[in-house]
């Protein structure tokens, strides 16, 4: 809710505490765990920490992709952090985590599921930054 108002102190604030919560209750590679590091990380990109974004982004990851519980979760971690790196405009390495994200969603989703026209419509973001206004439309028309 603190996250969705902006209010990215006290969003923080109240992921960490589930984290400590999580960190004496469940083992240290659950997938919760992965899913409270992965929100942490979004709420420092939103705040402009870009290296602890990343930090905890890749704390996510290392679990979803050794615990393989839900690939879906896996692909929204690739989407936050190739959403960091654009943000960090390297461009690169956010267009081969967007890749790796919508790899996944287009396995998993129907073709018309809100969560590909997000990745789609971030990827035309991102070709816009980079002056490649045809794959920036083509982008948004998959969108």
């Amino acid at each position: 809710v603190y996250r969705s108002l902006k209010d990215y102190s006290k969003a923080l604030d109240n992921f960490e505490k589930c984290l400590a919560i999580v960190q004496k209750t469940l083992p240290e590679r659950h997938p919760n765990r992965a899913i409270i590091y992965s929100n942490i990380g979004d709420v420092h990109r939103l705040m402009g920490s870009y290296d602890r974004a990343l930090s905890f982004h890749q704390k996510a990851l290392n679990i979803q992709e050794n615990v393989q519980d839900n690939p879906l979760e896996c692909a929204t971690t690739y989407t936050n952090l190739g959403e960091t790196y654009r943000e960090m405009k390297d461009y690169s390495t956010a267009l081969t985590y967007f890749q790796k994200g919508l790899e996944i969603r287009q396995k998993k989703l129907p073709k018309n599921h809100p969560d590909l026209a997000i990745i789609f419509h971030n990827m035309a973001k991102l070709y816009l930054a980079t002056q490649q206004c045809s794959m920036a439309m083509e982008n948004v028309q998959q969108a």
